[in-house]
């Protein structure tokens, strides 16, 4: 199956739409996002834990290096534009994101070191024992909230979180 890019992923050179933005929780599809955002920077100031910042064209994206969403829904209340709703089911998820671990993980290499599960409050991330003293990573998405904790205290940035294609349906 084909994934949809975007035209800014297209000028970028971006055709496989890896480099695909983080968007604050609970935004929409990128495209009606775009539309829809004003670029106000309401939801960076409102953001306690400063993970959101200006990306490309002003939009608002997610910064894991700086930290972990909390989910506390303040950037949420303070778009005055609806390019961040509270979906009608509470329930559901605030994003749709996926987490893949690189070779360079240090556990996968022998290093016992497993601060991303330790840190994880859904044990999203369990491990395998591998003989020679490896521990395999093992990411479950059904777990998964998308916080970014995991990626923001991995020691070696071994971790990376990316949208799925296709998010949440207006």
């Amino acid at each position: 199956m084909v994934e949809a890019i975007n035209r800014n992923q297209l000028l970028r050179g971006d055709l496989s739409g890896e480099a695909a933005p983080i968007r604050p929780p609970w935004s929409g599809p990128e495209g009606l996002f775009i539309e829809q955002c004003e670029r106000c920077d309401d939801c960076i100031k409102f953001c306690e834990q400063n993970i959101i910042r200006r990306g490309s064209g002003g939009f608002p994206l997610i910064d894991f290096s700086k930290g972990h969403c909390t989910f506390c829904g303040d950037c949420v209340k303070a778009c005055q534009h609806a390019a961040l709703t509270f979906p009608e089911n509470l329930e559901e998820r605030p994003w749709a994101l996926s987490i893949e671990i690189k070779d360079n993980c240090l556990s996968m290499n022998g290093i016992v070191c497993r601060i991303c599960g330790e840190r994880c409050e859904e044990s999203a991330v369990r491990f395998q024992l591998q003989t020679g003293g490896r521990a395999l990573p093992l990411p479950d998405p059904e777990l998964c909230s998308g916080c970014g904790e995991c990626s923001h205290v991995c020691p070696s940035f071994s971790i990376k979180i990316r949208p799925l294609q296709h998010a949440r349906a207006a």
